[in-house]
């Protein structure tokens, strides 16, 4: 999820406030991303095959290109158009922070912002956007419940952007064998500890080369990759392009 996201690279378009009652309404494939704080609501919102119910204080992401169809009793909310160039999803994310107050006053800090149209109003929401996430990152991440494997996945964070990284050193970080660790690890999170560095490392080559500031074989080398072709073909499985390919796209967006 975009919540559970260490670092998003993105462009506010907007922000504004909402207060819709009665209101049914279809959006199709909007081209661009949207982040809501939804202050008191009864909505419903449906996309395809999936269907999700919004109340107060949820989070919901709405990913560019999707198309669905709102029906609110009720709905207060203040959204965020924004342009996320390092994270990509097929269906609508939500959540219902712990703490929303916090959220509420940075929702209500960024549309304050935003509307101020002072002289550095955009890199000032800039800001405050980025702490939303820092938020969202701290609330929905946990590097590990399974206290066994703690060590070895803190491990597994720290140094799989190395060349020399292997997961059977992370497990023997928490002193057990690789193929339990592997176990235990898959059980946890879904995915291989493997395919989980992998996933990982595309994700921050993804961010490196949207800098511009490295080639793409350094930025290969960067993410733990000595064999260029080993490189650009796990970008293709995770990305759908090659690493040329993503950097021509995202230059082309900037013409």
């Amino acid at each position: 999820m975009i919540f559970d996201q260490e670092y998003i690279l993105f462009e506010i378009l907007d922000v504004f406030y909402l207060d819709q009652s009665f209101k049914k309404k279809t959006d199709t494939e909007r081209n661009f991303d949207a982040i809501s704080f939804r202050f008191k609501s009864e909505t419903k919102i449906s996309s395809g095959k999936q269907e999700i119910e919004l109340c107060d204080n949820s989070i919901c992401y709405f990913p560019s290109g999707l198309s669905y169809t709102r029906v609110s009793q009720k709905d207060e909310l203040i959204v965020v158009h924004f342009k996320a160039f390092n994270y990509r999803s097929n269906n609508l994310e939500y959540f219902f922070p712990r703490e929303p107050g916090k959220y509420a006053d940075l929702f209500k800090q960024l549309l304050k912002c935003w509307e101020s149209k002072e002289i550095s109003y955009k890199s000032d929401c800039a800001a405050i956007f980025n702490k939303i996430f820092a938020q969202f990152y701290r609330d929905n991440t946990s590097l590990c419940k399974n206290k066994k494997i703690s060590d070895g996945v803190l491990y597994m964070q720290k140094n799989c952007m190395k060349q020399d990284f292997s997961v059977a050193d992370a497990a023997k970080q928490s002193f057990m064998s690789e193929t339990y660790f592997r176990k235990l690890f898959k059980k946890e999170h879904g995915i291989s500890p493997k395919k989980h560095v992998i996933y990982t490392r595309i994700k921050h080559a993804e961010a490196l080369i949207l800098t511009n500031y490295y080639t793409i074989s350094e930025i290969a080398e960067m993410c733990g990759y000595s064999d260029y072709n080993h490189f650009s073909t796990e970008f293709k499985k995770i990305t759908g392009v090659s690493p040329s390919r993503f950097k021509y796209k995202y230059e082309k967006n900037e013409q």
